[in-house]
């Protein structure tokens, strides 16, 4: 019999509000700026100069996978990988009123996933787990969560 792999969740109704990426052109609209073995940064050539966007991703291998799940059947692998994207944001305000005011305001947010080097797990699953992150930062409306979130209300409320 094949193996097959699969998560033991059961709620996974598909919602009607769409995530949709931008398409952000990373080989045509982005200078590499640092390409090492385990990180290259890119930075945007369509935003001035003070006012940067930089997109940066890593990787590294780790010894173990730390979790604080109960892992009942553990895999016989015990090396992993971690890899991260990372985007750091230049936020401009300005004031129609006065051509004087200006502040600029970083906004940094980072994805990090880490698993065992095992064959069982895919791109495809990667990315399921990585949705279910991004869908448990949405609510039912289709809103985002930031705004309770930036507020330290991390608690989900009924909408």
């Amino acid at each position: 019999m094949a193996k097959t792999s699969q998560f033991s969740y059961t709620n996974t109704g598909a919602s009607t509000h769409a995530l949709t990426p931008y398409l952000l052109g990373l080989t045509t609209n982005y200078a590499i700026t640092q390409d090492d073995a385990n990180r290259t940064r890119l930075n945007n050539k369509t935003a001035p100069i003070d006012a940067m966007e930089i997109v940066s991703f890593a990787s590294q291998d780790i010894s173990k996978v730390s979790n604080t799940l109960n892992i009942v059947n553990p895999t016989n692998v015990k090396g992993g990988i971690q890899y991260s994207a990372l985007v750091e944001e230049t936020l401009t305000t300005t004031d129609s009123n006065d051509a004087s005011f200006r502040v600029d305001e970083p906004i940094i947010a980072s994805l990090s996933i880490r698993h065992p080097k095992s064959g069982n797990i895919t791109g495809d699953l990667v990315a399921e787990v990585v949705m279910r992150l991004l869908s448990s930062l949405v609510k039912a409306d289709g809103t985002w969560r930031f705004d309770d979130l930036m507020r330290s209300a991390e608690r989900p409320v009924v909408d």
